[in-house]
């Protein structure tokens, strides 16, 4: 099985009011991720066409048979497809892509008081932990294409991408199977 584990990072909660900054996405079994960042995008595109990330992560993504991504049945997935959608990208959605999902593990098996991949990281105490980002970096990176700001968020994305893995190295037990949305018994 080829198994991938993925990020991205967005202007907004909502794909209709926001874009895909930038994804990070890594093989399960080697240390190198590739990164698709919204301002290498073509010369002269607008700030807000964020279609050759969409485009190119999703490309990506379909290399895997299964995906990893924290929250990413209910977040990631349907953000990415909505954005495709935006783009008339239609032949690149996800419909049928198997995710494991830690918020899906963490509601089964664990009781925390939240179950964010930095609470998990932090209860699990993971080698890596989450970045914080200032929210003037996020509007700076998204608005003002300030390439310090993008940066940022680049680092942040790779980083949650390897807090990622440390929590699902010890939520492993817990899966069992994969159902046929992927996420984990």
């Amino acid at each position: 099985m080829y198994i991938g584990l993925f990020d991205i990072e967005t202007t907004g909660l909502d794909a209709d009011f926001g874009v895909v900054l930038c994804s990070s996405i890594k093989d399960w079994h080697n240390n190198y991720q590739t990164v698709f960042r919204i301002d290498d995008g073509p010369p002269g595109a607008a700030r807000s066409d964020d279609s050759h990330v969409v485009s190119a992560t999703i490309e990506e993504l379909k290399k895997f048979d299964i995906l990893i991504a924290h929250n990413g049945v209910q977040f990631d997935k349907q953000y990415l497809n909505s954005r495709a959608l935006r783009w008339h990208q239609s032949g690149l959605l996800l419909p049928d892509t198997k995710i494991i999902d830690p918020v899906k593990l963490a509601r089964n098996h664990l009781r925390l008081g939240y179950n964010s991949l930095e609470r998990l990281a932090q209860h699990l105490q993971t080698p890596h932990q989450k970045e914080k980002i200032q929210g003037p970096t996020w509007v700076r990176a998204g608005m003002d294409r300030d390439e310090d700001a993008m940066n940022e968020v680049v680092s942040h994305c790779k980083n949650d991408v390897l807090v990622l893995q440390d929590v699902m190295e010890q939520l492993r037990p817990f899966i069992r199977k994969i159902d046929s949305w992927g996420s984990a018994s």
